[in-house]
């Protein structure tokens, strides 16, 4: 994956399907400068990280600050000491290779739930599936199969999805009401002996 490409995904997305408008118009401005400053993947990772911190520096303190989960700039020296430093002149500085590494192990390796976990989904080949055609041509012994127990929807997402059905079984209803109905009385009048 190509980190540069989905941080640019990323900034298309905001700025075309974000619903905050406040959010977007902040995340475009601190992002104009992006295609100058992000060449490589580090780039893009640690690129990611500063705006996270500068954004926690300006909602720190804010009303809507959660304060069980306080906007504090991460990671905090208990979490990676290497991270932090001291300059000659005695101000804190950040170690970037130090950020960067932390940041590799904690966001990759085994400890990490995939997209296709998170839906119920898991390696053909722990489920027992050992056919060869099935790993999609890669010899990889790896497809993803569906789980059909678990479904991952909220009552919300049913909830939405219902209403959804319902105003749409109206509008179809109102719409063959509005224009099939008169078509047929019409049609029927004009059998009508004189």
């Amino acid at each position: 994956m190509n980190a540069v490409s989905t941080l640019l995904a990323v900034r298309g997305y905001i700025k075309y399907f974000f619903g905050c408008e406040e959010c977007r118009k902040h995340f475009l401005r601190g992002t104009r400068n992006l295609d100058d400053v992000v060449v490589t993947d580090r780039d893009a990772v640690l690129y990611l990280w500063r705006s996270h911190n500068t954004a926690n520096y300006f909602l720190h303190g804010d009303v809507t600050e959660d304060p069980q989960h306080p906007k504090v700039q991460f990671p905090d020296p208990t979490q990676c000491p290497a991270c932090h430093k001291t300059a000659l002149n005695g101000s804190a500085i950040w170690n970037e290779d130090s950020v960067f590494q932390f940041l590799l192990r904690m966001y990759s390796g085994p400890g990490l739930v995939h997209d296709s976990e998170s839906v119920g989904m898991r390696p053909a080949m722990e489920s027992g599936n050992s056919d060869p055609q099935m790993d999609g041509g890669g010899g990889h012994g790896v497809d993803f199969a569906l789980v059909p127990s678990v479904v991952n929807a909220t009552r919300l997402d049913v909830s939405l999805c219902l209403a959804f059905y319902i105003l749409c079984t109206g509008l179809m209803g109102l719409l063959y009401y509005r224009f099939c109905r008169p078509f047929r009385s019409r049609k029927n009048s004009s059998y009508l002996p004189v």
